[in-house]
């Protein structure tokens, strides 16, 4: 029999850190530890940065994810609690033309892991960011001061959207993506920290077995199959240079109008004619002849 290596981490330990939140959080604890020394206010403000240091080690917290295999799933992007399923109209933010999708709302502890992932497979048709109010707080997901994210993936397996919701108080969200990016279900696309608000927007008629009050994890859990699910939305096709046809300038033919003439009443020459002079002959000459 082959001796265990004491050595191999537990199947159950997946936990790990962002390195962002790990820098944070170093500097929590270094401050924790050099203003315990100040007299008389130094062990409040230790205790302070203590505190500071542990949530933001829980906020950086993340996991590694087993996704499922099958075509067309849509797996849950995050870790938390289904609230409300409910049919409403898209976010005009999604960028998704159907008068009405299928929405599964899912709300995400503080202190649950941070890593988002996408639901499906495909190419991201839209990514929009809201800022919100910088340090806005709020139990109300439809709250405008929030910070949101809004994103469309669409593919061969189908058409997804989802809005993310978190509030203020540091950078709590984070999405590494662009427009036309290609995406897989179950894979890592950003992190939210601190917990948030999560709107899973499906094609009406999406078989889905959960119910409110069920826990989901991200990148794992299967919220339903697009497989014999039709979906309205048509992706718009890359423009190529073949498609594109340049744009033809009609032609302008400027006449040239000469400008009129103006008639002029012919000049008066000053001109002084001298009239020849008979030459004037000697009497004596006509004699002579």
């Amino acid at each position: 029999m082959a001796k265990k290596d004491s050595k191999t981490i537990p199947p159950w330990y997946r936990t790990k850190f962002d390195l962002e939140g790990l820098g944070f959080g170093a500097l929590a604890l270094a401050l924790a530890i050099i203003v315990g020394g100040i007299d008389y206010v130094g062990g409040f403000l230790s205790l302070i940065f203590w505190i500071s240091f542990v949530v933001i080690l829980f906020a950086s917290r993340d996991a590694e994810r087993t996704s499922p295999e099958g075509a067309k799933l849509v797996l849950a992007p995050c870790d938390g609690v289904i609230t409300d399923i409910t049919t409403v109209a898209p976010p005009r933010e999604v960028r998704w033309d159907t008068p009405e999708v299928l929405r599964i709302r899912l709300s995400t502890a503080p202190f649950s892991v941070n890593g988002i992932r996408s639901p499906l497979t495909g190419n991201v048709e839209s990514f929009v960011e809201e800022a919100g109010a910088p340090s806005s707080i709020s139990l109300d997901p439809d709250n405008s001061d929030l910070r949101e994210a809004y994103l469309l993936v669409s593919g061969e397996d189908g058409v997804v959207g989802m809005r993310l919701v978190t509030g203020g108080l540091g950078p709590r969200l984070d999405i590494d993506l662009e427009t036309g990016d290609a995406v897989r279900a179950g894979r890592k696309i950003g992190v939210r920290r601190l917990g948030g608000w999560c709107d899973v927007y499906l094609p009406l008629g999406s078989p889905v077995s959960l119910l409110v009050g069920m826990s989901v994890i991200g990148g794992e859990t299967i919220m339903t199959s697009l497989d014999n699910v039709v979906s309205d939305y048509v992706a718009a096709e890359p423009e190529t240079e073949e498609s594109v046809t340049p744009e033809v300038i009609p032609e302008v033919v400027v006449e040239e109008i000469a400008p009129p003439v103006e008639e002029t009443a012919p000049l008066e020459s000053t001109e002084v004619v001298e009239e020849p002079t008979v030459a004037e002959t000697d009497p004596e000459d006509k004699t002579k002849a």
